[in-house]
C-alpha cells in the first residue's frame, strides 16, 4: 500500500513539473500568434512582391550586361580565358534570381534557360563555337530584354 502511494505521489509530482513547463513555454507563443496576423494586415501586402520584381530585374540587368561583355569578347579577339570567365560571371548572375524566376514566371524560365544554359556551357568548352555562341548570347539577351517588359 505504502509503494502505490509513493508511486501515485510520484506521479503527480511529476505530472504537475511537467503541466508547470507546458504551460510556461505556450503563453510566448500565444503572444507570438497575436501579433503574427496585425504584422500580416499591412495595406501594401505587394510589398513583397514589389520586392522581387525590383530584385528579379536588376538581376536580369546584370546577366544582360554579362552577355554584352561576352558579346563585345567574342567580337574582337576572342581570349578563350576571357569568355569562359564571363561564362561564370553570367552564370553566377542568373543563379542569384534562377529561383524566383522559376517559381513566379515558370514560361520566361524555360525560354530564357532555352539558350542561356547552352551559352554558358559553351563558353567553358575548350575549342569554343564562336558562331554559336554569338547566336545564343544574341537569342538569350533578346529574351532577357522582353522578359523585363513582362516583369515592368
Amino acid at each position: 500500500m505504502l509503494i502505490g502511494f509513493r508511486v501515485i505521489t510520484s506521479g503527480v509530482v511529476l505530472g504537475a513539473i511537467l503541466l508547470s513547463g507546458c504551460s510556461n513555454s505556450a503563453k510566448p507563443d500565444e503572444a507570438q500568434q497575436e501579433k503574427s496576423p496585425v504584422m500580416n494586415e499591412n495595406p501594401n501586402s505587394n510589398t513583397g512582391e514589389i520586392q522581387n520584381a525590383e530584385l528579379i530585374k536588376k538581376g536580369v540587368g546584370d546577366v544582360i550586361q554579362s552577355i554584352k561583355g561576352l558579346e563585345s569578347e567574342l567580337s574582337t579577339e576572342a581570349d578563350s580565358e576571357k569568355i569562359q570567365e564571363l561564362g561564370k560571371e553570367i552564370s553566377s548572375n542568373w543563379d542569384s534570381i534562377e529561383k524566383q524566376v522559376e517559381d513566379e514566371y515558370p514560361d520566361w524560365y524555360e525560354r530564357i534557360e532555352k539558350n542561356l544554359y547552352p551559352l554558358i556551357g559553351e563558353s567553358g568548352n575548350p575549342d569554343k563555337d564562336l558562331e554559336n555562341m554569338k547566336r545564343l548570347s544574341e537569342a538569350t539577351k533578346k529574351d532577357l530584354q522582353l522578359f523585363l517588359k513582362e516583369v515592368n
